[in-house]
């Protein structure tokens, strides 16, 4: 390369980097404003998210880049990192201590350790054990030799019992290539995520919802929207405002029905609506439906595999409907080209599930007999526990579903995470805190993994304890 040239491109690359330099001095005066903005925001008792000024920053940015040529995703993913940087330095109330249901459960490992017999009503774990046919197919299969690595979505042969499993529950025409068999519905959500947003990208999210899903949008790059639900509505979505959160940088929507925690179920009418928004908006629907076997409400279970026609990844698992939590084996589904981007991320971060465990998941769908009568211990236990609380100075949704009830604390000034951590060490009772699930902090939830006659003196005494604390 001549010295003229070498020049030239020495020259670019300087002011390249003043323009850089620009930039971010123009960020750090945006910063600044953010923060009276957050101040005046503060006096006035207004929040710290405006939905309607954000979706007038995006249409107003959009316009801009297109007038400047810079093409619009990137102007989107640019303008939602500076979002979330302002809504970050923006003055806030002093944060709330929330523990989690797993913080919880460690403090009530370490007083079993000690000998303390506690009843946990904190981790949602199934008290079932995993069908005797499927612990020893998995055992035998070990024994002869079945612990190589396989084919990163799984061994054909359990992707094809699953492909069938669900046609035959469902009706639904899937195929084998559309499944990945992964390490619980927990990395299942990670795939869906990893292989749908991109950084500066929004997911819905509707709560109360399971703790895992903000964080996992966060990992991949995004940036979760909360929609939340109340109890006063039945725990019921209000399309409206759904459509009110989605944005230009929306790529998904969460769903999890049957609800952790509320047990909510949704009706056909509002499920096909979500669809519907999904389908209008172009996102994707990721539907967590790892609870569809505990289904209380007697009618057909909701799945977006009903609805083809929309963008879609389903995620299950084996661990409540067969008690097999520990085996750490799920699955999902969904359209060949987003199956085969999550086969590529599976592959990269673990290979693949253990052999023998995917012929123990192969066993399991034969025990339909099992996971039925799981479903109908499950439904006994929130009967007797809704019953056993009505009495207290509880509010509560009875559930449609799930392993769960989430009731709220009708006792003034309580705090949800005091709550459990008094009642663990005042009546060796666990339960997880309601502001781990969201902005519920006066809430907890009980698992329903433990034996009737367990759960039922564990009620009896949170009944105790809210009685000494009246």
């Amino acid at each position: 390369m001549s010295c003229a040239k070498e020049s030239e491109l020495d020259k670019l690359r300087s002011e390249v980097l003043e323009v850089t330099k620009e930039i971010l001095r123009l960020i750090a005066r945006r910063q600044s404003l953010c923060v009276e903005v957050g101040k005046l925001k503060q006096a006035k008792g207004l929040s710290i998210e405006d939905p309607s000024i954000e979706r007038a920053l995006r249409e107003a940015i959009t316009k801009e880049a297109l007038n400047l040529g810079i093409e619009k995703d990137f102007a989107q993913k640019l303008t939602t990192l500076l979002i979330e940087e302002c809504t970050k330095v923006q003055p806030k109330p002093p944060e709330r201590k929330v523990l989690t249901h797993r913080d919880i459960a460690r403090m009530a490992e370490a007083l079993e350790r000690q000998g303390v017999k506690v009843i946990r009503m904190d981790v949602g774990e199934p008290d079932f054990r995993a069908p005797n046919t499927v612990v020893e197919r998995a055992y035998q299969e070990m024994k002869a030799g079945r612990s190589r690595y396989t084919e990163p979505k799984g061994k054909q042969e359990l992707r094809q019992a699953i492909a069938d499993y669900v046609k035959m529950r469902y009706g639904a025409d899937v195929r084998a290539d559309q499944v990945i068999a992964t390490v619980g519905g927990a990395f299942g959500v990670y795939l869906a995520l990893a292989s749908t947003v991109s950084p500066g990208d929004e997911v819905i999210v509707i709560d109360p919802s399971w703790p895992i899903y903000k964080p996992c949008v966060r990992y991949v790059g995004g940036r979760p929207i909360v929609l939340e639900t109340r109890l006063e509505d039945g725990w019921e979505p209000d399309l409206d405002k759904l459509n009110e959160k989605i944005s230009a940088a929306t790529k998904a929507i969460i769903l999890n029905y049957p609800c952790n925690p509320t047990g909510k179920a949704l009706d056909k009418k509002t499920f096909k609506g979500i669809v519907e928004i999904a389908q209008d908006r172009k996102l994707t629907l990721i539907s967590d439906e790892v609870y569809a076997d505990y289904n209380f409400t007697g009618s057909e279970h909701n799945t977006v595999l009903n609805y083809p026609d929309v963008n879609y990844v389903l995620i299950s698992s084996f661990s409540k409907s067969w008690g097999m939590t520990g085996f750490r084996v799920g699955f999902t589904i969904s359209d060949l080209d987003r199956t085969n981007k999550m086969a590529t991320i599976q592959s990269t971060l673990i290979t693949c599930i253990p052999e023998f465990i995917q012929y123990a998941a192969i066993e399991a769908l034969k025990c339909l007999d099992e996971a039925k009568k799981n479903s109908e211990v499950m439904k006994d236990r929130a009967e007797a526990v809704c019953k056993a609380l009505k009495p207290l100075p509880l509010t509560f949704y009875k559930p449609d579903g799930a392993m769960y009830v989430f009731p709220r604390i009708d006792v003034k000034g309580v705090d949800g995470s005091e709550f459990a951590v008094k009642l663990l060490e005042n009546k060796n009772v666990s339960v997880a805190p309601g502001g781990a699930f969201g902005n519920y902090f006066n809430y907890f939830r009980i698992s329903l993994g433990q034996p009737k006659e367990v759960l039922l003196e564990g009620v009896k005494r949170i009944g105790e304890f809210l009685s000494s604390m009246s």
